[in-house]
Order: structure tokens, then C-alpha cells, then sequence
């Protein structure tokens, strides 16, 4: 039994707040419980009561976020139960690089007392067939994110699989202040407790008068600084600009610029100018940005090594970075239907990161704006009702992904209408009849495409089906690739990369590269120098050039072009580019899963594509890039050295090797995963 005053002493905590008195109240009668408070305020020691609860009743209790860097920085956090002798368990790796017995037997096994997980990476847990055994509690941090266009219907799903499965399941679903959380409330049948408390309190200015520099000047030497703007550029523009501030003078972080630097093998020009702002005690932080940048970027404002951070807006609903001063630069952002002002809860996400607990008897945001804005900025932002969140599960897309999943655990088509009734989406809009007809329709074009059979009314997934829900793809993106990869055979004699990519990149999961009014003539003459550019227009659809220019920044990087090319050719920064690549592992794969079964003609080509991706390699490495230690710069200059095989560096001295790549470390590393025992 864990006496959960052990917890409050290890988290140096002497008494509850109020509002988590009414909380904890409620989570000990059992009750589903919605907390919605502002950022900071102590929402994660409820979730941590429940768990401890959970616990000391034999149960077992998940936590879920939608980032991976929140569900890194939870599982650290709750790393001190493994002092007591619970498992505490980490999830939230790719969907792609296990084949299906592995993920078979890996999630069999799959051994927790308290699971931390990303939404999507839970998701694919129960599409394996997971049994989950004792599930007494689970915390549904960052609740809001259901209202989120691209990610929510697998919050919403999630939580509707697991009452189903779960009856008995209490629910903790913590949450941004927002305006109708007494919907999400109603939906769960559980307590609310709302409060405006923050440990810090919150001063709002709205600066009409001073520069950017002078209210970092003013700011800065009462603590660190966060300041957010719209985009990446601005990001940049900002820091070359303060960076030339008196008060930057006198830092000199080399060692850590040095760090920065090197977190990219061959690093571009937005890495060294990130590297000669972190000099100065200031960072830009972005997509852009690789994983390792960020993480080092984040640690050092921490440490307050780094001064000044400027950052787009998803830094608000990362990783838990507060900061003495928010700076708030620009309110509005560009949208594909123009220039638009942020919502309100944004607003207050990227404000609730000012105070630091335990450092700052208050937080300070501030908000630049022309004079003729304030009476508007006040009322709307400072004063104004967050926005009430939406459910998107029911647009088609969502419909027809989650649909699938459902079929393996659910094969009636009545029942499956009905599972959907208690969703947020039908609690929220309600229309049962028109969500019926969706539903029969994507049944009916599941079974079109093979991916689906019904039996005597009962529904099944055909093999192809069962795997594409397996790789947790949209069912339309397997459409794509099934008739464009076995098309492509019959209509060209041969294929090349370029095409390959080209069809890979018609998934809906692809994010595609942006188009210049200035690069749209140079890209329309590459792409009708294609051979088969007729085909392609065919299948690309409307963006069929931006599909074009997705596969060609993949086709670079495949060629071994080095990120600075790719950045500067692709506007494709390695953060960018990683997170693209990324994708692309997981759709290469997913399409030689789905080519096995289906015997695509293609298959060997994608098999060695999937490896190409991973590290951005041509066909010659693949040997020399399965050695521990090596790299894709490693692996072409042993190759181009004449080493173009494992038993050819097993045969060669470490002196030789060293020669090479420069250090005898590495060629002592290399020679020891080569030699034959």
C-alpha cells in the first residue's frame, strides 16, 4: 500500500490548493471528474492521487497526451514509482519497424502498473489486441486537444473504446480553461471543478508604446523571457534583431553553441545562425528544429544559459517551460484564407507559460499592439471567454479511419452506429440518421475495396484490411497505393524512384511542401519532363506539383544530398525535412505490408526504399549502413574508399579504417561489429 503523503513530500507539496481539495474529494467517490484550471496551476497532482489510488486498489491506471515530448516529460516525472516496486511504462515509438508477429508478441506482453502513452500510439495498442487487464484509471491530460482538426477524433475514440471496454473506468480528464467544458463534462457523466487559480498570479499588459527592445531590456533582468510570434521567419528575423542588444554582450555559451551545432550530421545554415544566437543567450525554437535541438534549447532555458527564447505557438502546448516574462509579439498569424487573429485559448496556453512556481511571486505577459487595438485585445483576449471545442470524429476522413478499427471488436454494422452514439461528436451535434448513412457508405466502400467481408452480417476485415489497420493508416491511402502500384506495372515497362515517391506521397497522412508563386513555372517544366507526367497529373489530383515537390525533396535526400541542399533547395529545414522523412518510413513501410499480401510487383524496390528513407542512402549503402556506428557521411566515404561490404572491412586493419573516417575510436567500434567470432 503507498501512502500518498510519501508523494507530497517527495513533490515538496505542504497542502492542497482548494480547488484540488474538491477535486480529490470527487476522484474518492469514484466519479468521472473533468479539472480545468490554468496552465500551472497543479492539475498533474491530481492525476498522480488517482494513479496512487488506482494502485492500492490492484489496479493499473493509463496516462495519454497527444505529444511526445509531454509523454516523455510525464514518465519522468512518475519515474520515482519504480522506488516502490511498480512498473512504470513508456509508449509512444513509430507505428512502423515491427513486423506482425513482433508487434504481436511485443504488445502481448505489454506489462504496466502505469502506462504513459501518446493518443495515437494508445490507439495502436488496442488495434493489437491488446488485453488490458485491471484498468482501474485513466488521465486524459490536455483534454481540449479533442477539439483538434488533425488529432482529436483519436482522443475521442480512445476514450470511447475504453468505456466501452471498461464500464467501470474512472476518468480524469485534465484541461485548458475553454468555453463549454461543461459539454465534455456531460458527455463523460462526470464532476467539474473549474477554477481561475494559478500558484503565480498573472499580470496582463498590453504595451502600446516601447519597442521589442526595450521591453526585453526592461524584462529580461528580472528573469527569462519567452516571446511568441507567428511564424518561422519572424522567429529568426526577431532573434538577429535582439541578439544585437546591448545586454547580450557579455554571454558567451560557446560549448553549448558547439552542442547545438552538432546535433545535425551535416549541419544547414538555419543550424549555424541558431548556433550564433545561442552564443548570445538566445534561441529561435521551431518545427524547424531537429528533436536534439529543441531538447538542448529547452534544458538550457531551464538552467537560464539560454535568456530568450522565440518561438511559434506550439511551444505553448509542449513540454512544461516556464518562464518570468511572456512576450506575446504578434496576434495574428496567415492562414489559407489570409491573415486571421489567434483563438482565445491559444492565447491564454501561450500566457499560462509566465510565472515560474517556486521562482516568481508573479508571472508578467505582454502583449505588443498598436494603440487603435487595445480596447479590442482586452475584451477579446485579456478579458474574453476561451472558445468552445469542437469534435471532429464525424468528418468523413475520421469516420472511415476509425470505422475500420472498430470492425475486428465490433461486427455488427448496428452496433458500430451505435458505438458511435457515444462519442463527443453525437453527444455535441447530434443527426443520428445522417452519421448512419456515413457509416453504412464507408462499410459498403471498405468491402469494395477488399478491405472488409460480410457473413451472415457479420463484418470481418479481409487480410489487406487487417494489416492496414495495423499500420494505422487511412483506408483511402491503401486504396491509393494498391491501384496506383499495380497500375503503374502494366501502364511503364520501369520505374523510378521519383514515381515511387510520387505515389507514396498521395497519402492523406503526407504533409506536402508549400509552392512559391516564384518556383511554380520551374517546378511545372521538372515535372513535364517526366515520362509518365500524364499518369501522374492523373493520380496527383489538384496538388499534383506539390506532390511533385514532396518526391523530389525525398529523391534528394535518397541521393545523399546534404540538409543544408535540401534546405536551401526545399525550404526544408531539418526539423522539417526529419519529421517528413519520418512520415515516410512509416508509409513505405505500411505499403510493403499491404505489397506482401498483395504481391506488388514493386515490393523489392519499396523493401529497399523503407531502408533508403530511414537514413537517406542509395541502393550501394544498405550493407555498410546496417553497421553499428555508421551514418549515411560514414557509409559513402568507406564506400567510396573501395570498403563497399561488411567482409571487406573485416578483412581491412583499424589503421586503414581510421584513415578514413578519422578517428581510430570509431575504426576500433566499426572493426568489432564486423569481425567474426
Amino acid at each position: 500500500m503507498l501512502n500518498f503523503t510519501e508523494i507530497l513530500k517527495i513533490r515538496n507539496v505542504a497542502k492542497f490548493y482548494d480547488y484540488q481539495e474538491k477535486a480529490i474529494a470527487e476522484i474518492d467517490k469514484g466519479k468521472n471528474l473533468i479539472v480545468s484550471t490554468p496552465t500551472a496551476s497543479g492539475k498533474t497532482l491530481l492525476a498522480e492521487y488517482g494513479i496512487v489510488r488506482a494502485l492500492n486498489n490492484n489496479g493499473k491506471a493509463i496516462y495519454v497526451v497527444p505529444m511526445r515530448a509531454l509523454a516523455s516529460e510525464k514518465f519522468r516525472e512518475f519515474e520515482i514509482y519504480k522506488n516502490f516496486g511498480y512498473k512504470v511504462v513508456l509508449e509512444m515509438g513509430d507505428m512502423e519497424s515491427l513486423d506482425v508477429e513482433t508487434l504481436k508478441y511485443k504488445y502481448s506482453r505489454l506489462n504496466f502498473d502505469v502506462l504513459f502513452a501518446t493518443a495515437e500510439k494508445l490507439d495502436a495498442i488496442l488495434r493489437a489486441n491488446v488485453s488490458l487487464k485491471n484498468l482501474k484509471f485513466l488521465v486524459v491530460d490536455e483534454i481540449h486537444f479533442l477539439g483538434s482538426p488533425d488529432r482529436g477524433s483519436v482522443y475521442e475514440i480512445l476514450i470511447a473504446k475504453l468505456r466501452k471496454n471498461f464500464p467501470d473506468i474512472q476518468i480524469l480528464g485534465l484541461s485548458a480553461t475553454i468555453g463549454n467544458t461543461d459539454e465534455l463534462a456531460k458527455w463523460l457523466d462526470a464532476s467539474l471543478v473549474q477554477s481561475s487559480f494559478r500558484p503565480v498570479p498573472l499580470t496582463e499588459i498590453i504595451e502600446t508604446k516601447n519597442d521589442l527592445n526595450a521591453i526585453v531590456a526592461e524584462n529580461l533582468p528580472k528573469g527569462n523571457i519567452l516571446i511568441f510570434t507567428n511564424s518561422k521567419k519572424r522567429c529568426q528575423d526577431l532573434c538577429g534583431e535582439l541578439s544585437e542588444m546591448s545586454i547580450f554582450k557579455n554571454i558567451n555559451e560557446v560549448e553549448l553553441s558547439k552542442e547545438i551545432l552538432n546535433a545535425v550530421e551535416s549541419p544547414t545554415e538555419q543550424c549555424k545562425l541558431l548556433t550564433n544566437f545561442v552564443k548570445k543567450g538566445i534561441a529561435f525554437h521551431h518545427a524547424g528544429l531537429t528533436n536534439k535541438q529543441r531538447e538542448l534549447v529547452e534544458e538550457n532555458f531551464k538552467n537560464n544559459k539560454i535568456k530568450v527564447i522565440i518561438a511559434t505557438p506550439t511551444l505553448a502546448y509542449g513540454v512544461n517551460l516556464p518562464a518570468h516574462t511572456v512576450i506575446i509579439e504578434r496576434l495574428n498569424r496567415y492562414t489559407n484564407k489570409g491573415m486571421v487573429e489567434i483563438p482565445v485559448l491559444e492565447y491564454k496556453q501561450m500566457s499560462g507559460r509566465s510565472g515560474r512556481p517556486k521562482y516568481d511571486k508573479e508571472g508578467t505577459v505582454i502583449i505588443k499592439a498598436n494603440k487603435a487595438k487595445e480596447k479590442h485585445i482586452r475584451e477579446k483576449y485579456i478579458n474574453g471567454k476561451p472558445e468552445d471545442i469542437e469534435s471532429y470524429i464525424l468528418a468523413e476522413p475520421n469516420l472511415r479511419f476509425h470505422t475500420l478499427s472498430l470492425i475486428p471488436e465490433i461486427s455488427n454494422v448496428e452496433e458500430i452506429i451505435r458505438f458511435f452514439d457515444t462519442t463527443f461528436g453525437m453527444f455535441r451535434y447530434g443527426n443520428p440518421e445522417a452519421v448512419e448513412r456515413n457509416i453504412i457508405n464507408i462499410i459498403s466502400g471498405l468491402k469494395d475495396w477488399k478491405f472488409a467481408e460480410e457473413k451472415n452480417k457479420k463484418l470481418n476485415l479481409t487480410p489487406a484490411g487487417n494489416r492496414i489497420n495495423q499500420m494505422y493508416i487511412d483506408p483511402l491511402t491503401a486504396e491509393r497505393y494498391i491501384v496506383n502500384f499495380l497500375n503503374i506495372s502494366s501502364q511503364f515497362g520501369s520505374y523510378d524512384d521519383i514515381s515511387i515517391l510520387f505515389i507514396l506521397c498521395t497519402a492523406t497522412e503526407m504533409p506536402l511542401l508549400y509552392i512559391s508563386r516564384g518556383e511554380e513555372d520551374d517546378i511545372l517544366g521538372e515535372f513535364l519532363s517526366q515520362e509518365n507526367h500524364r499518369y501522374l497529373e492523373e493520380i496527383g489530383g489538384d496538388d499534383y506539383l506539390e506532390k511533385f515537390k514532396t518526391a523530389n525533396m525525398f529523391n534528394a535526400w535518397l541521393s545523399e544530398k546534404s540538409e543544408n541542399y535540401i534546405y536551401s533547395t526545399f525550404n526544408a529545414p531539418p526539423g522539417l525535412l526529419h519529421q517528413k522523412v519520418e512520415i515516410l518510413q512509416w508509409l513505405t513501410y505500411a505499403a510493403c505490408e499491404i505489397g506482401k499480401i498483395l504481391k506488388f510487383p514493386q515490393i523489392k524496390q519499396l523493401m529497399e526504399m523503407h531502408i533508403k528513407a530511414k537514413y537517406g542512402i542509395g541502393k550501394e549503402l544498405i550493407e555498410l549502413i546496417s553497421i553499428k556506428g555508421v551514418g549515411r557521411v560514414r557509409a559513402r566515404a568507406l564506400f567510396n574508399a573501395g570498403f563497399v561490404n561488411k567482409d571487406m572491412l573485416r578483412k581491412a586493419s583499424v589503421d586503414e579504417i581510421a584513415r578514413i573516417l578519422k578517428s581510430k575510436k570509431i575504426a576500433e567500434e566499426i572493426k568489432k561489429e564486423v569481425e567474426v567470432i
